[in-house]
């Protein structure tokens, strides 16, 4: 197994993970919060993810789907900004752009999967397949109350959470074996 280049530290990875996740528990804790609140952390959580999307990306030099990533890291950006700029904007807005930005970034993990050969994929596959499924209920189901959607969108969080941070811990392991400390004679 190859392990990945230093361009991002891994507790980026596992920081990340843990906002995601602590915003996907305060979500389902408190699932009758206003649109306004639920917006504002969705939208900061959108840009975090994105933000790591896009980093990570430009700084591999792995050739695989690496537009693909860039583009939806920014298409991630720009939907996490119009969440938090309009935060009282209608309820479907926010739908689309969650729903939206989940599937997306569901794919990328996915084909990632698919394409990269020696890594673990069973988180990436697992992350990304729950990404598409609440993605897609999130947009097929435009009558659900505030409520079912803050869990939906509090359960995406949570595992996208516990994927980077478990991903990030994964690393933090493969870049320890690549580089041993070493040792006094």
């Amino acid at each position: 197994m190859r392990p990945r280049p230093q361009s991002t530290p891994w507790w980026c990875y596992a920081a990340t993970g843990l906002v995601s996740a602590a915003c996907g528990i305060a979500i389902i804790v408190w699932p009758d919060i206003t649109l306004k609140v639920l917006a504002v952390i969705a939208g900061i959580n959108i840009l975090l993810l994105s933000g790591l999307l896009i980093a990570g990306t430009i700084g591999t030099h792995e050739d695989t789907n690496t537009t693909l990533r860039i583009v939806v890291g920014v298409a991630g950006v720009i939907a996490g900004v119009i969440v938090i700029r309009h935060p009282q904007g209608a309820l479907l807005a926010l739908v689309l752009a969650v729903g939206v930005w989940l599937i997306l970034s569901g794919l990328v993990d996915l084909m990632g999967a698919i394409v990269v050969t020696g890594e673990h994929r069973a988180l990436r596959v697992l992350g990304g397949l729950a990404d598409v499924v609440i993605g897609i209920l999130i947009l097929a189901l435009p009558k659900i109350s505030l409520t079912t959607l803050a869990v939906l969108i509090g359960i995406g969080f949570i595992i996208r959470g516990l994927v980077l941070i478990a991903g990030g811990w994964r690393l933090r392991g493969e870049r320890a074996v690549a580089s041993p400390v070493a040792t006094a004679p």
